[in-house]
């Protein structure tokens, strides 16, 4: 089961194979209920998905050059972005190579034991043991503060990470790592499955969000390009790479008639 924050994708089953349109409506569902919710409105002005065969976009530019719209979540007084993931994204070979998304419930077994990253912290092991004991904390705004500090005393080293603003150092255990989204998610619930315009590597992307809903012990929930056009029946094995941040390369074949999903750890 996932737990999620509105109703939006409740009614989904995984293995449901939903029309791109479909999808995208979903999620631009719950962008619309974050704005009438209140929630603050940051980022660009962009709010749906771009596609580079038949627009411009910019290679070096700031998420293509659509710089896209978020919503602060965060109820301890920081900025969590809440985005929805079709908005700037690119949708190219939409109606050539694709033109449905698988939907997937991935279980969250697989990243408490597995899962040893997210894109800019490379080993999650303190912080792992952070959202422990985090876990016993009232969560108000001061005794969690209380407790970023007291770990930040006792593992006092540093990293510095590089994104497209410039460079960053924090205490090495909880670089890349937001306290606020956490919370957000147990409290509440994640809002959007991690969507992937990709069909055969996945969890570059959406790790944090995969870490903390795993934590509390909610299933992951993920969209991937279906590798047949109109969702026609496959007629191959279709094996999707986890990506690096994981334990070892760990790969994921997907039976659609079968409905089954099987992990592998890849022998290099």
């Amino acid at each position: 089961m996932v737990n999620y924050w509105f109703d939006t994708f409740k009614h989904l089953k995984s293995f449901d194979i939903l029309p791109y349109q479909e999808v995208v409506d979903l999620y631009l569902k719950n962008q619309s209920l974050l704005d009438k919710s209140g929630k603050e409105k940051l980022g660009g002005d962009n709010e749906r998905p771009i596609n580079s065969d038949n627009e411009e976009i910019d290679e070096d530019g700031f998420w293509l050059g659509h710089d896209p719209r978020y919503y602060n979540v965060n109820s301890i007084g920081k900025v969590t972005q809440a985005k929805a993931d079709v908005v700037s994204m690119d949708m190219r070979g939409l109606g050539k190579t694709w033109s449905h998304f698988i939907y997937l419930e991935l279980p969250y077994q697989l990243f408490n034991k597995f899962q040893t990253s997210v894109h800019s912290n490379k080993d999650i092991s303190i912080y792992r043991k952070f959202l422990t004991d985090l876990d016993k904390c009232s969560l108000e705004k001061d005794e969690v503060n209380k407790l970023v500090k007291e770990y930040d005393k006792k593992f006092e080293n540093e990293n510095t990470i590089q994104d497209y603003f410039g460079d960053f150092t924090k205490p090495a255990w909880r670089i890349d790592l937001d306290e606020g989204q956490y919370i957000s998610i147990k409290e509440n619930g994640i809002i959007y499955p991690i969507c992937y315009n990709a069909m055969y590597s996945i969890f570059e992307r959406g790790t944090h969000r995969s870490m903390f809903l795993a934590h509390t012990k909610s299933d992951v929930p993920i969209f991937i390009q279906y590798p047949k056009l109109n969702a026609e029946e496959l007629d191959f094995d279709w094996e999707i790479n986890l990506g690096s941040n994981f334990k070892s390369n760990m790969i994921m074949k997907v039976n659609v008639e079968e409905k089954s999903l099987k992990f592998y750890e890849e022998v290099l």
